[in-house]
């Protein structure tokens, strides 16, 4: 049977012109997420709180930390080959041979001008949810924000912090915007719901050890066009109130 309970939901949109969320089981093709997994999100979090390097991992991991992810931007993808310097011999200054690799960037479809993904947050320390939600509220950054590399600068949009009624076990499915895990799938719908829409699967990390060896992986579904998919879920949702649709944590 639903249940209810209360708490923090920190929502805020990272946009950026384009992306590269490198697929963590290819090898020297560089493949891409259409979106940032967990890790990814991980990270930009850190970064606009100002955490060195490998010091979040323990506070931002899912016994600490509830993320979610929905694309609000139709993409397209573009494969394009970089040379790489082989430094296998030591030449940081490519007078020997480059590597090239072929490399995805994920791009918006026009007329989108910039790539865009809402990111939903909770924690389980108050006072970090807080820390946070001024950062963006000011436009603070401790450190540059990235849609995967370097290359793909990304800035943070719209942030609000609000009570939001979070439901476990909903008996009937429901509209839900953000990328699912498999896992809390509890059935697909019928083929006449997913009429006009496009389910897309892969598996994605969602947390790892501070060594940054894989800790949790998971296959998840979503909407290509970032649109909201009926879905029976099991577990915790969320309301999305400016959509009036509903979300879910990645976790496995």
């Amino acid at each position: 049977m639903a249940s209810e309970t209360k708490g923090p939901l920190l929502i805020f949109d990272l946009a950026g012109p384009m992306a590269h969320f490198r697929k963590f089981y290819t090898n020297s093709s560089s493949l891409s997420y259409p979106f940032p997994p967990r890790t990814a999100i991980m990270g930009v979090i850190a970064a606009l709180l100002g955490r060195e390097r490998d010091t979040y991992y323990e506070e931002l991991a899912l016994e600490n930390a509830r993320i979610g992810i929905a694309l609000k931007t139709p993409f397209r993808s573009v494969m394009q080959t970089v040379n790489y310097l082989a430094t296998d011999n030591a030449d940081w200054h490519g007078a020997q041979r480059r590597i090239q690799i072929p490399l995805e960037l994920i791009l918006p479809r026009p007329p989108a001008r910039f790539l865009r993904y809402r990111i939903f947050f909770s924690s389980r320390n108050p006072n970090l949810l807080g820390e946070l939600y001024e950062r963006l509220s000011q436009g603070q950054y401790r450190y540059p924000l990235y849609l995967g590399l370097t290359e793909c600068p990304a800035w943070a949009e719209n942030p609000r912090l609000l009570e939001v009624n979070v439901v476990s076990d909903p008996k009937d499915p429901l509209p839900v915007e953000t990328v699912v895990p498999l896992p809390k799938l509890v059935e697909l719908p019928d083929l006449q719901e997913l009429r006009g829409l496009r389910l897309l699967k892969d598996r994605i990390p969602l947390d790892f050890y501070p060594d940054r060896k894989l800790k949790a992986a998971a296959d998840v579904v979503w909407e290509a066009e970032g649109r909201a998919l009926p879905l029976k879920l099991k577990g915790e949702v969320f309301p999305i109130p400016e959509d009036s649709t509903y979300g879910c944590f990645l976790e496995p």
